[in-house]
């Protein structure tokens, strides 16, 4: 059963409510951190295809 179900609340719940803001930003911006490098890691491996696709079309 849901936490939304039985009445209980989330840890994810608990945690908007009950952490100070503090905490909350310093979560936030963790996870912004970890998205960037994974973005980034995303764009250069993109980027390392590209370069291998055009190498292959030369080489065609």
């Amino acid at each position: 059963m849901s936490a939304a179900k039985d009445g209980a609340s989330s840890p994810l719940a608990d945690f908007f409510t009950k952490a100070s803001a503090e905490t909350k930003r310093d979560v936030y911006n963790a996870v912004i951190s970890k998205a960037i490098a994974s973005q980034r890691a995303v764009l250069e491996k993109a980027e390392t295809i590209k370069k291998a696709n055009a190498s292959a079309e030369k080489g065609a």
